[in-house]
């Protein structure tokens, strides 16, 4: 469920990246952290356990625009891969806005990629959210290696109806990692924004016969010498209004190169065969022609700013914890201060006055030189101020300095603030 602060008039989706252990989730968010433009990056955070460092989950939050007023950010998180962590798994994917899932392709990891799929459609059912009512995007990694499996063979056993969209990717080249993000970053930013503003996607309508437009005319008009009559458009007929007479009938045939044969009924003809009466038929409004359907809009491009020279080591922020409770306490606190920015405000032009009535600050320095041997034997140094004015003293005071360990020390720097 995206997270909404109307006092910044931010908005932030969940995007989690899950899988088996060690197929690449972890590397998907550290390339991407390092490719990042650090204008529209966040912090990188990781949860870890005292007694293990495993790696529980990264949060990533990129800026990618607004939606409905609200400045959207996609916070990126990965779950941990081994099933001892299955409850901090659950916990990960509460409030889930979008999914990718990273297949291992090694043959070996076969198995393993059916069961994590399995794992991630019963926890999502555990806590009461639908597989199929979430954007998800298949993500095939190590595409590099020898011993990979075909595409087809591994989504026949994910996928085997087709019914997600899925890319092929080496993590740690980068190959494939941003137009992972890219694509399930416009699934799950369509789906938000057919929930806050109740569009839907127009779905292709079936095709169907092309309707035939149809006169009536009150009596049959009597045939052309060859039984034909032309082919030339009549008058144009208001709806609800008979075609046209016998007269007006006559008068066009006449005047017309004849070409095919005519075949008229008359209101008569029709209401006897119907079993009603004429003047029912004659009475009947014409439908009118189907109105026009305006296209849908097109949706904006999802990009992501990048630099051109990635940083080597991504910084990452360590959070220690201990139970269940302190991990979803700090994945509320990180999705909350993920959206408490609030809003640039323009700068604020210095006027003279401001000038003014701001404290002048006075910087001096002075250098006191002393033998070698005295600094290295000197434990503390004491500090006298004396304040004097053009009449004499007028504040005297001490300030004593421990300086500890001095034998190899070459010089003394000592910073003194005065403040009233």
């Amino acid at each position: 469920m995206v997270f909404f602060n109307y006092a910044t008039m931010q908005m932030a989706a969940k995007i989690v990246y899950y899988g088996p252990g060690l197929c690449g989730k972890t590397t998907n968010l550290h390339y991407i952290y390092a490719k990042t433009s650090p204008q529209s990056r966040g912090e990188m955070v990781s949860l870890e356990t005292e007694t293990d460092r495993t790696l529980f989950f990264d949060l990533l939050p990129i800026d990618v625009g607004v939606i409905g007023g609200f400045k959207t950010r996609l916070q990126l998180y990965t779950i941990p891969g081994q099933v001892f962590y299955n409850t901090t798994r659950k916990l990960v994917l509460k409030g889930v806005d979008g999914i990718v899932f990273v297949a291992d392709s090694q043959a070996a990891m076969q198995d393993a990629n059916v069961e994590s799929f399995t794992n991630l459609r019963e926890n999502l059912t555990e806590i009461g959210l639908k597989l199929e009512d979430i954007p998800l995007v298949i993500q095939l990694n190590k595409r590099d290696l020898p011993n990979v499996v075909a595409v087809e063979a591994i989504l026949d056993r994910i996928d085997a109806e087709r019914k997600y969209e899925h890319l092929e990717s080496v993590a740690a080249t980068g190959v494939g990692v941003f137009e992972t993000l890219k694509l399930i970053s416009k699934l799950t930013l369509r789906t938000l924004r057919q929930r806050m503003t109740g569009q839907t996607t127009p779905k292709a309508e079936p095709r169907v016969a092309a309707q035939v437009a149809t006169f009536r005319v009150k009596e049959a008009p009597p045939a052309a010498h060859d039984g034909r009559v032309s082919t030339a458009p009549l008058p144009a007929v208001s709806p609800g209004v008979a075609a046209t007479t016998t007269e007006e009938v006559e008068e066009i045939a006449a005047s017309r190169e004849v070409t095919a044969p005519i075949h008229a009924f008359t209101d008569s003809t029709l209401a006897k065969t119907a079993g009603v009466g004429a003047g029912t038929i004659s009475d009947l409004p014409i439908h009118p022609p189907a109105a026009e359907v305006a296209p849908p809009a097109a949706e904006p491009e999802i990009d992501f700013s990048q630099t051109e020279k990635p940083s080597k080591k991504p910084a990452v922020k360590h959070v220690k914890v201990r139970s269940s409770v302190d991990i979803m306490a700090e994945l509320e606190a990180l999705r909350k201060r993920a959206t408490q920015t609030a809003p640039k405000q323009a700068k604020k032009t210095a006027s003279p006055l401001d000038a003014l009535l701001k404290p002048r600050e006075v910087q001096k320095s002075a250098s006191i030189k002393v033998q070698a041997e005295t600094l290295a034997r000197s434990k503390r140094v004491r500090v006298a101020v004396s304040f004097e004015d053009n009449d004499g003293v007028v504040q005297e005071q001490e300030q004593t300095i421990e300086l500890g360990d001095t034998s190899d020390a070459q010089s003394l720097s000592v910073n003194l603030k005065i403040h009233s």
